[in-house]
């Protein structure tokens, strides 16, 4: 059926189909799904495993290796990393990037299966292994509430009713809670008076263990009910547990409070802890169900937010942190005013070449294309997001090129006198193959991205989609659209032309001259194009090359580390002078500090440390980009002298998962020593390049543990066994839970400890009293000497192999290419014992594997692109040309690059892929013309000539509208790069369709002109 002659001959029906896709459109763009940033999947779980007491070693040794020894017999692993700390192991699974999301939870159950497995064979002492396959799970929405003078268990209560408000939203699929105090009931013990009173610490632990402990009395059956038995006497109040009586081993009972203070309180010291503008504060942050609108989930919290902000108490404030809504309607209303400007832009242009109505015709074609696009978004469930939206934009000038190459030829056919219905038909069938070849390749050079495995894959897997589909539509409406608007508003032209004539003037005479000296002199064309395709080649060294752009928010993020073994209180400290110096920079509004651990993912490409003592995480928010960086640059030249105590690292936000270190050398073996040394050499050779900053060890610095050296023999006649020893020091430091302390659906542990919970002088600790029985005995008495010793704070490993990276940074305005020429032939040169070797990850890492799996489907789309190009021209040569063509369009990409002083990113390069399918459907198109006038009896001479120069108005309108298309997306952070090489690839991409194609086809033609 022809469907162009369908479309003219059945106007009422193509009228309501035109209809319906405006109307489709518009609601489709309402109801399609809204993200900030494209998802991708994190194919990643952890296992954690506590064993209470054990050092890191002991930690991998009876711990970490049994697990991972269960776990690598997982299909579909990639690899396991882990960390060992004293007395927690925590295993990363990462799967392999082939596999499917689909089967993601079934990988998961099959984890889970295996690490159960294993338990039995895990030391006594350790705790059942937990796996976490949800902590990469975006919590779009994150808030926070905060008063002065408000103490935590009031803010407490406060998130706790916002939580159950906000989990009645629609769409709202999950809140967390995060930086709430754990409330505690604190016994602090009197030694003394437990002495004078003769009663013994295990007589205390086991009295409130057996009390407070849940019981189950079963049931009584009578003839007709069965009754529940509830057995009382669990603590109701705090005074309770003061009037707890516990018995000594004569038989006399002593009430608690006679041998310790009972009090209310918060477990010491605390996991994690948030502070907002440097005030106590709660963080909730809440998910959208999968396939929600963000924006709407997004408006709906906020709605419900506003209500219960009305109830709060005078000076409890909530600070909305993140919301991803709000980011998403910025970036969708950015892009309604882009594809504005873009069709403005598209019509202006066509104006200047085809004037007003023939530009509003064309330009009408591509709002057509973009609504017919929305509406098979909402089908297929593609998001409007970061990436979707920037590939419409890129489409802008793709979309309106089938229209033109139509459109152009109707109305030179309408010039030469051919009635407009017949006009209109041969144009749709003469151009209806050439141009879906065209458009084909063009789509079929972005399905190496399609398929790709890899995570950059999946990220930018929706531009494939909306490209596809926007220039499939592209090419039915400029077959049907295109076509009945012609029919309906252009007219017949009475006054009919020559077709010679039709290309007259001065433009015409210049750029034909130009075109037969071009031919004439072929060869030395020739070497002009390789001369610039050289100079180019030796212009690219200027290129900086990156691989993933940073985004231009108005947030940026700060980790920070105090040295390992901190106390948690001290980092807080540490963290506090942090905040003050933030909030004293006028470029600063508001400062967000958690402790301990970041905080949930907020943001898809989140960093996560923690839980950690040592731990601290900032979120900074300015009015601006402008400020941030002023901000930004200022901590890094400052840092070092105002907090010498801590290891301060500035992020921006980035559309892939954050780095440890851009920069990271792996070392991996056997021995610990011969890995640290290996590290720190490496180390050293990052801290002596200029280009460098942030180094550090991923094993950061040795902690100090106190050493009590137990003799067997003292403690034997003191009659003080280890377990007494070690309790001793769990009262004295964190406590001892001895029980539960129920409050209506709070779960309070009842804590066992000492009126001091630090030491101010580590030295007097030997003259602790250790309590055994009904008596106390020095500390000093039952060992034979004390000393504060170092050791590893942790013990990595990469799939079971020991492992400790050296990392940095390049310093601002270097690049990550740039500091890697700089330090890894040199690191490279270090002399690895057998046994041991050397990885590079972090960036290099990734981006060769993000490049590799595109790259390694070039071949099938490269195949596919020849067989359509043989398909098309029926011989070998015209392919030829094409093909021979395609690098030179990196001439223009290349100097456009330097000369904006852009970096060739991962985006660049998809940019550049684009390009390849622009510049081959402007070749296919001429060439097409070409075959047409010989088959008309034209010479080749004169064949490419016409050809040419009948393709120039359309070309350089296509070329044009695209390139101006692009503008808008010029400032943006994460496609500006991509911008400016289509812009300028493009721009160069005409000159060689318009001038390199007849050369090249001069030569394999072997045209002469004398």
């Amino acid at each position: 059926m022809n469907l162009t002659k369908f479309t003219i001959e059945n106007k009422p029906f193509s009228w309501f189909v035109l209809a319906l896709v405006v109307l489709g459109g518009i609601i489709s763009y309402e109801k399609v799904g809204k993200l900030e940033d494209a998802p991708f999947t994190i194919k990643q779980a952890v296992v954690l495993t506590q064993y209470p007491g054990a050092s890191a070693e002991e930690v991998e040794q009876q711990v970490t290796d049994k697990l991972e020894e269960a776990i690598q017999a997982m299909d579909g692993l990639d690899y396991l990393d882990s960390d060992s700390r004293p007395g927690v192991s925590r295993i990363l699974v990462v799967l392999k990037k082939t596999v499917p999301g689909d089967e993601i939870p079934q990988m998961w159950d099959v984890l889970r299966r295996k690490v159960g497995d294993i338990q039995p064979q895990l030391p006594t002492g350790a705790h059942p292994s937990i796996v976490n396959d949800d902590f990469a799970d975006v919590l779009g929405l994150f808030y926070g509430i905060y008063g002065e003078g408000y103490s935590y268990r009031e803010l407490n209560d406060i998130a706790d009713d916002f939580k159950k408000e906000l989990l009645k939203v629609p769409n709202v699929a999950k809140v967390t809670l995060f930086g709430k105090a754990q409330e505690s009931i604190d016994i602090k013990l009197s030694y003394t008076a437990m002495n004078q009173l003769g009663i013994s610490l295990e007589q205390v632990m086991n009295a409130l263990n057996k009390q407070n402990k849940l019981v189950n009395a079963g049931f009584i059956n009578t003839e007709k009910q069965r009754l529940r038995v509830k057995i009382g006497g669990d603590f109701s109040t705090v005074n309770e547990i003061g009037s707890f009586l516990v018995s000594t081993e004569n038989g006399e009972q002593i009430k608690l409070k006679d041998i310790a203070t009972v009090e209310e309180s918060y477990v010491t010291p605390y996991t994690s802890k948030m502070k907002i503008q440097g005030l106590p504060a709660v963080g909730f942050a809440v998910s959208a169900s999968a396939g929600a609108n963000v924006v709407e989930v997004g408006a709906a919290v906020e709605q419900r937010l506003e209500k219960l902000q009305q109830d709060l108490p005078a000076g409890v404030l909530l600070k909305n942190i993140y919301n991803q809504g709000a980011e998403s309607k910025e970036a969708n209303d950015g892009f309604i005013f882009n594809l504005i400007a873009s069709v403005g832009t598209v019509v202006l242009i066509l104006l200047f070449f085809i004037g007003l109505k023939n530009g509003i015709l064309v330009g009408s074609g591509l709002v057509f294309s973009i609504l017919g696009t929305l509406i098979f978004m909402l089908v297929f469930g593609i998001n409007m997001e970061r990436v979707s939206l920037a590939a419409l934009i890129i489409a802008m000038g793709m979309l309106v090129d089938n229209s033109i190459v139509v459109i152009e030829s109707i109305l030179m056919k309408i010039k030469q006198g051919v009635p407009k219905r017949q006009a209109i038909l041969e144009a749709a069938q003469s151009s209806a193959w050439p141009l879906l070849g065209a458009t084909i390749i063009a789509i079929l050079t972005f399905l190496p991205i399609r398929i790709s495995p890899d995570a950059t894959g999946e990220y930018l897997s929706s531009l494939f989609s909306v490209l596809a589909i926007s220039l499939s539509l592209s090419w039915i409406f400029a077959l049907t659209q295109s076509a009945l608007v012609c029919d309906d508003f252009i007219k017949d032209d009475n006054n009919a032309q020559v077709e010679g004539s039709l290309y007259q003037g001065k433009f015409y005479d210049i750029f034909r001259s130009v075109l037969r000296t071009s031919i004439k002199y072929k060869y030395a064309s020739l070497a002009i194009i390789i001369g610039l395709f050289a100079s180019s080649l030796f212009t690219a060294k200027y290129m900086k090359i990156v691989f993933m752009p940073e985004l231009e928010k108005r947030l940026f993020k700060i980790n920070a580390f105090a040295p390992e073994g901190s106390y948690i209180l001290y980092t807080e400290e540490q963290g506090d002078k942090v905040y003050h110096w933030l909030k004293a920079q006028e470029e600063v509004n508001d400062v967000t500090m958690t402790i301990g651990m970041t905080p949930p993912r907020y943001f898809l490409a989140s960093s996560a440390y923690g839980p950690q003592s040592n731990v601290l995480s900032f979120i900074v928010e300015c009015d601006d980009f402008d400020n941030v960086s002023k901000v930004f640059q200022r901590l890094e030249e400052e840092k070092y002298d105002l907090f010498p105590e801590l290891f301060v690292r500035p992020e921006l936000y980035s559309v892939m998962s954050p780095l440890d270190g851009k920069v990271e050398a792996r070392f991996m073996g056997k021995d610990i020593q011969v890995l640290d040394s290996l590290h720190h050499v490496a180390m050293d050779i990052m801290r002596e390049s200029p280009l460098s900053r942030h180094v550090h060890s991923s094993w950061f610095n040795m902690s100090p543990n106190w050493n009590a050296m137990y003799s067997n023999n003292k403690a034997a006649r003191a009659g003080v066994t280890r377990t007494d020893i070690a309790n001793s020091f769990r009262i004295m430091g964190d406590g001892i839970p001895v029980g539960t302390y129920r409050e209506e659906n709070e779960l309070m542990p009842i804590m066992l400890k000492t009126n001091e919970g630090t030491v101010a002088d580590i030295t007097k600790v030997e003259n602790m009293g250790v309590l055994s029985g009904n008596k106390t005995v020095p500390l000093q008495q039952i060992t034979t000497g004390m000393q504060v010793d170092y050791e590893y704070p942790i013990i990595q490993t990469y799939n079971r192999q020991r492992a400790i990276s050296a990392l940095c940074d390049p310093k601002d305005g270097i690049t990550t290419a740039e500091l890697q020429n700089d330090i890894v032939s040199k690191i490279e040169a270090i002399e690895l014992p057998d046994g041991y070797s050397l990885m590079w990850d972090a960036e290099k890492k990734n981006q060769s594997e993000a490049v590799s799996a595109i790259v390694t489907f070039f071949p099938l789309a490269f195949m596919l692109i020849i067989a359509i190009l043989i398909a098309l021209f029926g011989n070998y040569k015209q392919p030829m040309i094409v093909i021979l063509l395609l690098p030179l369009s990196l001439i223009g990409v290349i100097f456009g690059l330097v000369g904006l002083g852009k970096a060739f990113d991962f985006m660049s390069f998809i940019g550049w892929i684009g390009l390849l399918g622009m510049v081959i459907k402007n070749i296919i198109v001429l060439l097409d013309e070409v075959n047409i006038q010989r088959k008309e009896g034209q010479s080749h001479l004169e064949s490419i000539i016409y050809a040419t120069i009948s393709r120039t108005r359309p070309v350089l309108m296509a070329a044009i509208t695209t390139m101006f298309g692009m503008f808008p997306l010029l400032p943006d952070s994460v496609f500006g790069a991509m911008s400016v090489t289509i812009i300028f690839g493009l721009g160069f991409a005409t000159f060689l369709t318009l001038l390199a194609v007849p050369v090249f086809y001069a030569l394999f033609y072997q045209i002469k002109i004398k």
